[in-house]
């Protein structure tokens, strides 16, 4: 092989496959970057499958490690990149509708077998440059649709998350689901509920941080998978939404700001209630295992939204302070998916002319002059120190002489 490019991890992961070929082993590309690279795609790493059992691979590559001891899943680590080396296999029963209790390491086409989609069970032979495919993964590809190997509901059975990965995959490629396969989703969809409230948040963070979260969400609402893990949801009846703001949203997003979106479009009835829709965020934060930091960032933006609404109106101080905030850029993102042109225009304007100058400049007054004024720590003085800096923002004075005066005259009423 021509000396390595490490900065190409097709070639760094084809020489694995060398490798391991060359002692003897069968080893393919595996998965998610044969059904990429058939696409036209270029996949975003590389996994690979090989008749090498675990401790074979680690032979041949000192500086692997175990990810997986029980499924035959090595870490190699080549050219300072990892990539998994998974050993073929089949599965053993799913007892906890999650993982296998068994595994058996076999042939290529037993281990293609065993996998989700026909999209996802293809191998490729980099050295011989030879497609193949066992499970009809090629022409499903072609023809753009999703569907599950073999016996669809064996295979949602067996891990139930698989029904929220066909909608993520349905999405990201553009494909439709196969009949058999969405009537099996639709059929048990109520037991993804058995599956750990961590793994359905990952996977729906992975959706809607993706460009094609508005259709992964449609299909989630339209199979009944939504309704499993937010209650909520399923007593309002909403499958019908056509979820705007969410079609809306720029297409490199942050998962809070494609949840609030996500509450705003689904709890249709009340997005004009903050409150109600800060509850359902900490239902969700229950549902779904967010951080502190998730629901926080989402509830300060539902809770905004009919804030930054008022811009025409609202205090310029108020105004300042919520574009000076962190999470300012998500806000005004909210804010624009359902609003004309024209209203966009002039809200843009406003916001170039406010940042000629400082948003949040340094304090004038801080709570040591208050002090040195007399004033004793209490409520009265947290809105003393705010009232004087929202008129700093709105420049009622320019310096430091002028804001202790405008001080004096507030706390001792002149």
């Amino acid at each position: 092989m021509d000396e390595l490019n490490i900065s190409d991890p097709r070639r760094i992961a084809a020489e694995v496959v060398q490798t391991l070929q060359a002692s003897g082993f069968e080893a393919y590309f595996a998965g998610g970057c044969v059904r990429d690279q058939i696409m036209g795609n270029t996949p975003e790493d590389y996994d690979i499958a090989t008749s090498a059992h675990p401790e074979q691979v680690m032979r041949l590559f000192p500086r692997s490690m175990h990810v997986g001891a029980a499924f035959g899943v090595v870490m190699v680590r080549h050219c300072n990149r990892p990539m998994e080396v998974a050993t073929f296999r089949t599965d053993g029963v799913y007892s906890d509708g999650r993982r296998p209790d068994t595994v058996h390491f076999t042939t290529a086409e037993h281990d293609a077998q065993r996998r989700d989609f026909t999209c996802n069970g293809l191998f490729f032979d980099p050295m011989a440059e030879k497609l193949i495919d066992y499970v009809g993964g090629q022409e499903d590809i072609n023809a753009r649709i999703l569907r599950a190997i073999g016996e669809p509901a064996h295979r949602f059975r067996e891990d139930h998350l698989r029904m929220m990965r066909a909608m993520r995959f349905a999405a990201r490629l553009n494909f439709s689901i196969e009949p058999a396969t969405w009537t099996a989703i639709v059929t048990h969809a109520s037991r993804l509920a058995e599956i750990s409230r961590e793994r359905i948040g990952l996977e729906l963070r992975k959706m809607l941080i993706a460009p094609q979260r508005h259709s992964a969400v449609q299909m989630l609402a339209r199979s009944g998978l939504l309704q499993s893990f937010w209650p909520e949801y399923a007593a309002m009846d909403k499958a019908g939404t056509n979820l705007s703001r969410l079609a809306a949203l720029p297409k490199k997003t942050s998962f809070p700001l494609a949840l609030a979106a996500t509450v705003l479009d689904l709890i249709e009835d009340h997005r004009h209630d903050a409150a109600a829709l800060v509850r359902q965020t900490t239902a969700l934060q229950t549902n779904l295992v967010l951080s502190s930091e998730e629901t926080q960032w989402t509830q300060w933006l539902l809770t905004n939204l009919p804030i930054i609404a008022q811009w025409r109106t609202l205090r310029l101080a108020a105004f300042k302070r919520l574009l000076a905030h962190i999470w300012s850029a998500d806000l005004l993102a909210l804010y624009a998916t359902e609003q004309r042109d024209d209203e966009l225009r002039g809200l843009t304007e406003y916001i170039t002319e406010l940042k000629k100058k400082p948003l949040a400049p340094e304090r004038f007054v801080d709570g040591s002059d208050l002090i040195a004024m007399g004033v004793k720590p209490g409520p009265r003085f947290k809105r003393w120190l705010e009232e004087l800096y929202d008129r700093q923002l709105e420049d009622k004075f320019t310096d430091r002489p002028s804001a202790l005066k405008a001080a004096e005259e507030l706390i001792h009423g002149r």
